[in-house]
């Protein structure tokens, strides 16, 4: 069965045509991509700790309109915005208090009206902000790393079925192994990617964890206003479309973000298998693979040669770059789990700056890959030619088969005498710059059981692909265009 295409998919890019990049800046700059700059930063941290601090007046307004009034809420909500707060006057009540969630309760209270004023981050502790607020945002980064990454995803299948009919040689130990077709390791890799996807909705479904419980969790302002603290929690986190501990501390556990780091350390191990495999594919030993994007970069400030190449594999070693950063965020989210109860703030600097940059960067390494694969062209040739210069030995294996089989020979061969036969006549042919057909139609224990048009059949190694075109075709209709979150 034929996979036919629509049209192929564009990469995602990193910022919209005709944005003006401050190149002075590195994590929204040169690395970096519009859309995380607009969850990250210190601004965008302010306004969800904002936004969840209108949703807390709502949400304890429906359940409990005596202790807190309804047009209080609405009016709290209303205004718990940067468009209503100048994040400068933020800033300048934080230098004087030295308390991030203190400076943005008092620049809330000073655009209320008196009435409001009372119950601003009523029955709650700065982590019944700050918690939910980060998970938010995470929430929102995981969405756009899912949409980056089905992206990457897609353009490796397509480029997967593009070459499903070329010649390649796959290597096994840095050594000809057997001979394939140059989609099959894409194939490979966007199953990989898809794999990643799935760890990511689970992350998604099950880590996200925000809180309304109080310096340690025990609902001790609720109890005092005569409320149900463990409702009012319930709700306030499922209006927020998070979720939450029963028996949190001061805040939630701190596993549930180290599971956040393992799902992009786990995909920047793909990411960086891939940019290794396209960047060996490139040098000039392998030359399987060519840069095909009209603007190339120049290749180097001291060896202007390298110009005819389009210059360094640069996006792929960047990326392999990523890989090592998201691995260091796994290491510290794992290291912040180490947490006394209730809390104390071993953790906090590290990983607001961990998401902050982490989730820019990675998100500019995966559409950066993506861009890469989609110019990624094909030396036909010299891909055929790694194939063929094998003599046809790397069709042994096939030979050995039908040697053991008693369906495909009489008088089949014990595997380790055939093992024995086809790696000695394979040494020959491959010593003797010969034929490895034409040396095993002059061994009488090979024609005493394969014809001879037989024998040429199964030692041309160009024939000799096993099921990978029908792989390529599998994976692709099973997971091409696939949506993870919704």
């Amino acid at each position: 069965m034929i996979v036919m295409m629509q049209e192929k998919t564009k990469p995602k890019p990193r910022f919209p045509e005709g944005y003006n990049v401050d190149p002075l800046q590195l994590a929204v700059g040169r690395y970096g991509t519009l859309e995380m700059a607009q969850i990250w930063g210190p601004e965008k941290t302010m306004d969800y700790s904002l936004k969840a601090q209108g949703q807390s007046a709502l949400t304890m307004s429906r359940l409990y309109p005596l202790i807190e009034p309804r047009n209080v809420a609405q009016e709290i909500a209303e205004k718990a915005s940067l468009k209503h707060i100048d994040p400068n006057r933020i800033r300048a009540i934080e230098d004087e208090t030295r308390h991030d969630v203190v400076a943005i309760n008092k620049a809330l209270e000073e655009v209320l009206s008196q009435e409001a004023k009372p119950y601003v981050n009523k029955a709650k502790t700065s982590a019944d902000t700050t918690q939910p607020a980060r998970a938010l945002q995470i929430k929102e980064s995981l969405e756009v790393i899912a949409n980056s990454t089905e992206n990457l995803r897609d353009i490796t299948l397509e480029k997967a079925v593009e070459w499903n009919n070329v010649p390649y040689m796959v290597s096994t130990h840095l050594l000809d192994a057997l001979p394939s077709v140059a989609g099959r390791p894409f194939a490979h890799y966007a199953e990989m990617l898809q794999s990643d996807l799935k760890v990511l909705k689970f992350v998604y479904e099950n880590s996200l964890m925000g809180k309304w419980a109080d310096a340690t969790g025990d609902h001790h302002s609720a109890r005092t206003l005569g409320i149900n603290g463990i409702k009012l929690q319930k709700e306030y986190c499922k209006d927020l479309g998070i979720g939450f501990m029963d028996a949190p501390a001061q805040i939630p556990g701190l596993e549930f973000e180290a599971d956040v780091c393992f799902v992009l350390a786990r995909t920047g191990e793909t990411i960086n298998n891939i940019s290794k495999f396209i960047e060996s594919g490139k040098g000039d030993d392998v030359d399987v693979f060519r840069d095909t994007k009209p603007k190339k970069r120049t290749g180097s400030s001291a060896m202007p040669h390298k110009d005819i190449k389009g210059g360094n594999p640069t996006t792929e070693e960047q990326d392999m770059s990523v890989r090592n950063w998201t691995m260091g965020m796994m290491t510290t989210g794992l290291a912040n789990c180490e947490l006394p109860y209730a809390r104390n703030l071993a953790a906090s600097s590290d990983s607001r700056i961990n998401f902050d940059i982490g989730f820019k960067y990675f998100d500019h390494g995966i559409r950066g890959l993506a861009e890469t694969v989609y110019w990624l062209g094909l030396n036909e040739p010299r891909s055929k030619e790694r194939v063929e210069r094998s003599f046809g030995v790397i069709t042994s294996e096939q030979v050995m088969t039908y040697l053991t089989d008693p369906t495909k020979v009489q008088s089949p061969l014990p595997r380790s005498e055939a093992h024995k036969l086809m790696a000695d006549l394979a040494t020959q042919a491959f010593n003797d710059k010969t034929q490895f057909f034409d040396v095993l139609k002059g061994n009488k224990e090979i024609t005493d059981r394969i014809d001879e048009n037989t024998l040429k059949g199964i030692t041309d190694p160009l024939k000799y692909t096993g099921e990978s075109k029908r792989i390529i075709r599998t994976v692709y209709r099973k997971y091409h265009g696939k949506k993870t979150l919704y």
